[in-house]
């Protein structure tokens, strides 16, 4: 458990007694896929270090829309709150595949992470980043229209294999839209455009990025 626990740069100072310590006072479970791990506005103390698989973190409007802001994958950790104190969660946060995780009291985390500056600053720099990433996010609802949305969703999933650049397992349409803050229907629309447009070739396995996107829609 150790060693997998060193995946997590705010764990990496730590000892192994006081790594062997977290295993003691966490939970080690194994939870199937579309499980809801984190319900927004619910008040928990937890955190949870994600060992393998993958979640989906999304917040709900009045209208019952989603809209996801985050994907988390093995090596992420989240609910960094519970650290902080008591409160509220912001957002929920569902599991998109089978999942392992640590589930770890917050105070708990807390009374051993204070022994460890590098940790507190890790814990610090990470705080920042995310903050700067729900700006982004926040920005590109607030500012961007669908296709900038989506155009920004293929670069960051995007990857060079072969000197082309591919999405591989795209999510489906229904779980774009919900992260691009948009429907499905608008989301078809943009992705049928771009084809016939020859800027993408899709299917189920793969989005092919054949050129580069155009800067309006």
């Amino acid at each position: 458990m150790s060693k997998e626990l060193m995946q997590f740069s705010i764990l990496q100072p730590l000892s192994d007694a006081d790594l062997q310590r977290l295993h003691q006072f966490g939970r080690l479970r194994s939870i199937g896929a579309n499980c809801r791990l984190i319900e927004e506005n619910e008040t928990t103390t937890t955190v949870f270090f994600m060992l393998t698989g993958e979640a989906r973190v999304f917040v709900t409007g009045a209208d019952g829309r989603e809209a996801t802001v985050n994907v988390l994958k093995a090596g992420n950790w989240f609910g960094e709150l519970a650290i902080l104190g008591d409160g509220l969660r912001s957002a929920s946060v569902v599991t998109s595949t089978p999942v392992r995780l640590l589930v770890i009291p917050g105070p708990a985390l807390r009374s051993i992470l204070v022994r460890y500056p590098a940790s507190m600053e890790r814990l610090l720099e990470t705080l920042g980043l995310r903050i700067r990433e729900l700006t982004e996010t926040v920005r590109g609802f607030a500012l961007g229209d669908v296709y900038h949305r989506l155009a920004r969703l293929f670069g960051e999933l995007a990857v060079e294999r072969d000197g082309q650049l591919l999405i591989l397992n795209p999510p489906p349409q229904r779980e774009m839209a919900s992260r691009c803050g948009a429907s499905r229907e608008m989301v078809a629309r943009v992705l049928r455009e771009l084809r016939k447009g020859g800027y993408v070739q899709t299917s189920r396995q793969q989005i092919i990025l054949k050129k580069s996107l155009p800067m309006r829609f």
